[in-house]
């Protein structure tokens, strides 16, 4: 039997962010624009922006559900991502 376990590694989060969809219980959303409403499971790239989907993140706990239909994309810990870029906002406020 395969469990997941969390792995750290380094990502530059600009990067991230620009190619990250976000997961709701449904649907998902473009980290890079905030498009809303997209086929998490099939998206390959933004309707909005046109940006290149290469991480996946969700904000439920129904992760295994989400990588099992994506296992094309690196999946991110939403909380981990949360507070890497809270972080970086804090730090371009403040330069």
């Amino acid at each position: 039997m395969t469990e997941f376990i969390r792995v750290w590694k380094e990502f530059d989060i600009k990067d991230v962010s620009g190619h990250l969809l976000m997961v709701g219980d449904l649907t998902g959303d473009c980290s890079s624009c905030r498009h809303l409403g997209i086929d998490y499971s099939q998206a390959k790239t933004c309707p909005g922006c046109g940006a290149e989907f290469k991480y996946i993140a969700t904000r439920t706990r129904d992760t295994r559900r989400i990588k099992t239909k994506r296992p094309d994309l690196i999946f991110i810990d939403f909380e981990d991502y949360k507070k890497a870029s809270g972080k970086l906002r804090a730090r371009d406020l403040l330069s």
